[in-house]
């Protein structure tokens, strides 16, 4: 068995250990049974720093103690990869007896884990090098020993292991009080060695007796420890970290891993019900469930890596939890991170999968992954591949990319600020608008190319939805001249048409902010602008400081009056949210627009000419005010305005009586 194995995700609870500046102890805690009497048997120290590197393993660099289990099949499926390689580069090795496989034993009564290959095996001075200098890369020096054979043999260069440090095969201890090795080489002339250990300072090599080349490690299991010899435990933890080594794991002969990784294949050989199956595996989903888009990847540059990547049809029910279901982070088939945050940017969080990446280690934690260059690399080509499979999904077939963005058109909105990634995402915006029926979507695209051609600019108006939008003041002027206006009414779309600013070299403009100059009516079009400037005056004085301004409308054609917001400021809707996350937001104060057509506003002009601050003139004031307060569903207070309604209402049915007949 190969010894240096890679290493996963994080670090670890685990036995006891010596601290990090604890000395070896003055005599070696190596077992001293009969075998390790016999003739040639050696007892040797570990390296200085091998008490400090241990309680590195066993106290920082696991999370979970199970991954000890992961780290030794790592090896051994490394040790059988070497196996097949040396065989190809190499005359006159001993042949592999039977076919390539890891066994693993269990014994509950005696309390112990042993897992045995049939690969390249060690020499005795491999033994002591390798399992007795703890940081030291023999897969890295095979390797390179190797190389030179690799480029005369066509399979040679196919080589893909898994171990690259030295640590991994210390995880044993762990969980084992001690740990022994019996391995015999492929090499020419190598004898069988036994090394044993019970990590505390020293280790024994002695004559072995193993009569083919491999290696068998038994572990004998801690008190604590005396779940893994339970064979149940044993396959869970196969399937959760080695399920796709490619190489059978066999349990007590039972084999407990599914060896293909389905990734790895070539896209023409996956076929939709292996894709489906493989779905409800990294979803947890339910036989019938299948992806709505799936993403099939293999990069070589700059980062090697393969992924398969599945949209889901229906948003995930933790799609928001902190401890989501993500995407899984495999280091050549071994699993190191269950839930990688660091694969995916928070607006495609819907992803679920796995990344297999040749360039990472089993050795890395998840502080390390934090500033990880290669996953930050990884991460790149994963947004960029998905983005352009979304858009060719929705040019190949609308109706399904209308399902996924009924879905997760909201998440994905929120990555507007990925300015890396932001004209990408605007092209798979949809939103509803004034010209298409109820849930129908259109993409900016497509708006763009039905514009009339004297109009110079996109509009859109965001609300809490179609029905609160559509029947607003402020698309009077836009629906006469035939102009569609985009509805904006997901939440996020306030803050996405900030960070938009423009698409296609044209500006998006808010239809409730600031002047709309879009020219007279066509039907006035040869007609004198009226004034109503006595109505505007009157108006700005009786309201006083509860308005930002009076003046008269060009958005207006039907409606008396309505409030706009000025250039820059916060609108209604989008003060409603901020008011929803914090309630003392302060609101800022509106603009008030009269439309100079309007029989009231024409009224009152010719009112306020006449007795300019008299109480009609207030009364008529506030109604103007309250009405544009009442179309967006916000009135301070009712109860005032039904008074105002009340007796302005008898004011005209006196009148009414009083020229009766």
């Amino acid at each position: 068995m190969n010894t240096e194995s890679q290493n996963p995700e994080t670090s670890g609870s685990a036995p006891s250990a010596q601290p990090p500046d604890a000395q070896p102890p003055a005599t070696p805690a190596s077992p001293t049974s009969d075998e390790t009497r016999a003739a040639g048997a050696v007892e040797l120290p570990f390296q200085a720093e091998v008490q400090q590197v241990l309680a590195l393993v066993i106290n920082s660099l696991y999370a979970n103690q199970e991954v000890f289990l992961r780290e030794l099949i790592s090896n051994a499926s490394d040790a059988l990869d070497k196996a097949r390689f040396l065989a190809l580069t190499r005359e006159g090795v001993a042949e592999q007896v039977g076919e390539p496989a890891i066994l693993i034993t269990l014994d509950d009564a005696a309390r112990t884990l042993t897992i045995e290959d049939n690969g390249i095996g060690m020499t005795r001075d491999e033994v002591v090098q390798n399992l007795g200098t703890i940081a030291r890369s023999g897969s890295l020096e095979f390797l390179k020993a190797n190389a030179e054979a690799a480029k005369q043999k066509k399979d040679g260069g196919k080589l893909q292991l898994i171990g690259q440090f030295g640590v991994g095969f210390y995880a044993a201890f762990m969980v084992a009080s001690r740990v022994d090795v019996q391995t015999r080489s492929m090499l020419p002339g190598a004898e069988p060695v036994l090394w044993r250990s019970s990590g505390a300072g020293s280790f024994t090599v002695a004559p072995g007796d193993r009569e083919h080349p491999g290696t068998k490690i038994v572990l004998h299991l801690k008190d604590d420890a005396r779940e893994y010899t339970k064979a149940w435990r044993i396959k869970d933890i196969i399937r959760k970290y080695s399920d796709f080594v490619h190489f059978p794991i066999k349990v007590n002969d039972e084999v407990a891993n599914r060896s293909a990784a389905l990734w790895t294949l070539p896209k023409s050989q996956i076929t939709e019900e292996q894709h489906a199956e493989f779905f409800q595996h990294v979803t947890g989903g339910y036989e019938g469930d299948k992806p709505l888009l799936t993403v099939h990847l293999s990069i070589d540059a700059p980062v090697q890596f393969h992924a398969l990547l599945y949209v889901p049809e229906k948003a995930p029910a933790d799609m928001f939890h902190k401890d989501r279901r993500g995407v899984r982070l495999y280091a050549k088939r071994v699993l190191i991170v269950e839930d990688c945050d660091k694969l995916t940017p928070m607006y495609l969080r819907f992803l679920r999968g796995v990344v297999d990446s040749e360039d990472l280690s089993l050795n890395v934690s998840r502080e390390m992954l934090q500033e990880n260059r290669t996953l930050s690399q990884i991460e790149q080509q994963i947004v960029k591949q998905v983005l352009k499979s979304l858009k060719d999904l929705s040019e190949s077939d609308p109706e399904r990319y209308a399902t996924f963005w009924k879905e997760f058109g909201q998440v994905v909105k929120g990555g507007i600020n990925d300015w890396k990634n932001k004209d990408a995402i605007t092209e798979l915006c949809r939103f509803e608008s004034m010209n298409t029926e109820a849930g129908k979507l259109i993409s900016l695209r497509d708006y763009v190319a039905k514009m009339p051609e004297e109009q110079k600019e996109i509009y859109y108006v965001t609300g809490l939805g179609r029905r609160a939008v559509e029947q607003s003041p402020h698309l009077e002027a836009f629906r006469k001249r035939g102009y569609d206006v985009l509805f904006l009414v997901d939440p996020v779309d306030e803050f996405l048409v900030k960070a938009l600013n423009e698409f296609d070299k044209r500006r998006l403009k808010s239809v409730t902010h600031g002047d709309v100059d879009l020219g007279p009516e066509p039907e006035k079009k040869d007609q004198p602008e009226e004034s109503v400037d006595a109505a505007v005056a009157a108006v700005k004085a009786a309201l006083g400081d509860r308005v930002k301004d009076v003046r008269v409308s060009r958005r207006l054609t039907d409606s008396a009056s309505c409030l706009v917001a000025a250039e820059g400021d916060p609108g209604a809707n989008f003060e409603r949210i901020m008011k929803m996350i914090d309630q003392n937001t302060e609101e800022s104060k509106r603009i008030l627009e009269l439309n100079p057509s309007h029989p009231v506003v024409k009224n009152l002009d010719i009112l306020a000419k006449r007795e300019a601050d008299s109480e009609r003139v207030k009364q008529w004031s506030e109604l103007l005010l309250d009405q544009a307060l009442l179309v967006e569903g916000v009135v301070q207070e009712p109860a005032k305005l039904v008074r105002r309604i009340q007796d302005l209402l008898a004011q005209v049915s006196t009148a009414a009586v009083g020229n009766q007949p």
